[in-house]
């Protein structure tokens, strides 16, 4: 009765459910809209806001190339266009054609949430065509409160990650839908043109899918490969069982074949990066070997060799011919092939951001379970049994296509994210269809006959007797499970929204005030031409300096430029540090306390450094404590402008500190800003080493001072000093004029801002 009741309103159940989905992704509601403006979560989400901007003036065009990144050298914009031109366009059709930036933004935040629910019917749709309407409504029911896919589809969070999962998703219902409406119909390749429409609609609908999540992210010839590899093993499955795989053949060769005719008009030139603007000619050359790959299974199915396991060894020998072919005839091809897979591997720079590191590892390297826990909860544990439960049952029941694809995706996709963690919104869809696997199958244990034998495939022997189980005990178990597998989701969701991974109010108030206290930099919204200057600080920062300041940024989250910003902050000597920031026409330089005691050791390692060697060692091993630092840490750029001000210093003065303490002994704030400046020169005689020092009080009313010396040579000095006494427009201000001095004489000096703008000498005589 109470299965028959669900059935009967399952698509109120389903709305259910999508309105659950949507009301988990709006909890960050608060965080995203407050105040009047739009606060937007995590890094990339920023660059993103960007091209929509760019993309609004000048739709459908986007950003390809910014000067604004890696300057001043500007760098190639890796993303695919669709996600940006999507909620341009959108934007634009709200705002009637001129939306207004906040219009953008709203736009921008909402679309996430959106993509996330409705990726939550796509769950409900493969889970039914692969299993029945039951698996639906539980695995969209998991799904939609899953933290892993919650995270990624927040309100604010416009990042493409979002789109991924629907796309692939929406990828592979196509391609089941495809094979079973022609295994049902036992369509052939004899019998295809009968209804061609009908029998090419899905693997079309696949292919322009496909072709779409190609223009959306630069890792989508995941998606392609996944369902090859998928139609190799099938085939030979097929071959072992003695069955046609017309169907399978049919459907992989259109999909692949209408990608191919979408993307290869629009493909670049003679490239093979597939981080590009527009795909290139290695997603045509990847599809290309699938779509013939097709030809081939169907040739050799044709040839109806006699044993089947020739099928896999002529295809291990055909593929290791063609792998040793292109290496001697399109090394480039082989070489962007292996870069891209060894970039799945992680490993090198990736090894350095956090979501790139494998996923049972923690920030320090060793093992966790914490990543899985915060991703899916109990859900991960329960998947891992129903998998293997569920592949027992596929090799015992002769390999049905749609399991066989399943168990393919999945373990592709656990691959990845064992690997590398970022790929865990990927794997949610599966945590969620393998946990509603494993609630319905322990359901099915006290569900009436009928309903055990559709679950579990088993019929009872004759003469079999047992208890009759309560018409609703199936169900009441199901929920029971369902509600102690959920429920820990939600207490993860709500810390998630708490801690939202947005600027916090110190960066924020800190970027905003470099906009509004710095001299704008030109290009900003057509950034073809080289700006003013740029701004200097750790790559995790690049994009919000970028968006917020509206300032161009030496390093930014494309690990763009980090090569030069690792050395300049580790950097002991200042006229080895001032190279790098003149190479990079750096003015502004932005620090913070995360740097200190976070980032540093990721920083340090990109510089080429042992980051051991910044800490005190006790019997050789090193002290594992934040505190540790020792005089080799100190004395590095970040440590001398952070924790010191400058001090010692000729050509760095502190313009802006946030309010947050960070350490309060000594009392260092949480963010600061620096101007490289070219100093004014202050020389004269004097009968010994000269010392200058300035007392300075910063925009938080903290006062500091200011030192500096020089060494007397045939009886005259030079020193060179950042802060002007004199003119100066920024908040942090001297409290008095310089105090130059040697052992007999002091004497106080005025600097005027045009004097450090311009490298003007003066001349002081402590004689």
């Amino acid at each position: 009765m109470g299965t028959l009741f669900v059935e009967k309103n399952k698509n109120k159940f389903l709305l259910c459910i999508l309105l659950l989905a949507l009301i988990a992704r709006l909890w960050v509601f608060p965080v995203v809209f407050s105040g009047g403006h739009i606060t937007l979560l995590g890094a990339d989400t920023y660059y993103h806001a960007r091209r929509i901007l760019a993309t609004v003036s000048h739709f459908p065009d986007t950003l390809a190339f910014d000067t604004y990144i890696n300057f001043p050298y500007g760098s190639i914009i890796g993303w695919p266009p669709l996600f940006d031109q999507f909620i341009a366009l959108i934007a634009l059709l709200i705002g009637f054609g001129h939306p207004s930036p906040y219009t953008i933004e709203a736009t921008a935040a909402v679309i996430p949430p959106l993509f996330g629910t409705l990726t939550v019917l796509l769950v409900y749709l493969i889970a039914e065509k692969i299993f029945d309407w039951r698996f639906g409504l539980v695995s969209a029911g998991i799904f939609a409160i899953t933290p892993a896919h919650v995270y990624v589809s927040f309100i604010g969070y416009a990042d493409h990650h979002v789109a991924e999962t629907l796309l692939s998703t929406a990828a592979y219902l196509f391609f089941v839908i495809a094979m079973k409406r022609l295994h049902q119909g036992n369509i052939n390749f004899g019998n295809f043109r009968t209804n061609i429409f009908k029998n090419s609609l899905y693997p079309a609908l696949c292919g322009i899918t496909l072709a779409l999540s190609i223009f959306t992210w630069e890792g989508a010839s995941i998606f392609i490969g996944l369902i090859g590899i998928y139609i190799l093993i099938q085939f030979v499955l097929d071959r072992k069982l003695n069955r046609n795989s017309d169907y399978l053949i049919i459907t992989g060769s259109l999909a692949f074949l209408v990608s191919l005719l979408i993307i290869t008009p629009v493909a670049q030139g003679n490239g093979l990066n597939i981080g590009t603007y527009l795909p290139s000619l290695f997603q045509v050359g990847f599809l290309s070997v699938f779509f013939l790959l097709c030809i081939l299974l169907w040739v050799m199915q044709k040839l109806n060799l006699k044993k089947w396991w020739y099928h896999p060894t002529i295809l291990v020998l055909i593929f290791a011919a063609a792998v040793y072919s292109l290496k001697i005839f399109s090394l480039n091809f082989y070489l962007a092939a292996n870069n891209r897979i060894s970039y799945l591997f992680g490993g090198g720079i990736l090894a350095t951001i956090q979501e790139a590191v494998p996923l049972f590892n923690n920030p320090a390297g060793a093992f966790t379970l914490d990543n899985v826990w915060n991703a899916f909860t109990i859900s991960f544990f329960i998947f891992l049994l129903s998998f293997v439960y569920f592949l027992y049952r596929t090799i015992r029941e002769k390999y049905p296509f749609e399991a066989v694809f399943l168990i393919v995706w999945t373990l592709i996709v656990l691959m990845l994210t064992v690997l590398q963690k970022r790929f865990i919104y990927l794997l949610s869809v599966n945590v969620a269809i393998f946990s509603a696997y494993f609630i319905i199958a322990s359901a099915g244990h006290f569900a009436p006959a009928q309903e055990k034998e559709a679950i579990t495939g088993k019929k009872k022997r004759k003469g079999q007797q047992k208890p009759r189980p309560s018409p609703n005990a199936g169900l009441i178990v199901g929920l029971f499970l369902l509600v102690l597998i959920s429920a820990p989701n939600i207490t993860v969701i709500k810390t998630m929204a708490s801690g939202a991974a947005a600027p916090d109010q110190d960066l924020q108030e800190t970027f905003k005030w470099l906009k509004d206290n710095s001299p704008p930099t030109s290009y900003f919204d057509a950034p073809d031409k080289t700006p003013e200057y740029g701004v200097m600080s750790w790559w995790d920062y690049g994009n919000w300096i970028l968006y917020i300041s509206q300032r161009p940024v030496v390093a930014n989250n494309f690990q763009t430029g980090i090569d030069d910003a690792a050395h300049f902050l580790t950097e002991p000597d200042e006229k080895t540090a001032n190279e790098i920031l003149g190479k990079r026409k750096v003015r502004f330089i932005i620090t913070d306390a995360q740097m200190l005691k976070l980032k540093f050791k990721s920083l340090a390692m990109l510089a080429g450094k042992n980051p051991d060697d910044y800490y005190r060692t006790s019997d050789g091993a090193p002290i594992a404590s934040i505190n540790a630092e020792n005089k080799k840490f100190f004395e590095t750029m970040l440590s001398r402008l952070h924790v010191f001000d400058g001090d010692g210093l000729s050509h760095y003065r502190l313009l802006y500190e946030s309010k947050t303490t960070a350490i309060r002994s000594p009392d260092i704030k949480y963010v600061k800003i620096f101007e490289y400046v070219p100093g004014a020169t202050i020389t004269g005689k004097s009968e010994g080493d000269v010392k200058i020092s300035l007392s300075v009080i910063t925009n938080q009313g903290r006062t500091y001072v200011y030192t500096n010396q020089a060494a007397v040579k045939n009886g005259r000095y030079e020193i060179v000093v950042p802060y002007s006494t004199r003119g100066g427009e920024y908040w942090t201000k001297p409290l008095s004029d310089y105090i130059i001095q040697n052992a007999n004489i002091s004497k106080a000096v005025s600097i005027n801002e045009q004097d450090v703008q311009e490298g003007r000498t003066l001349e002081a005589d402590l004689v």
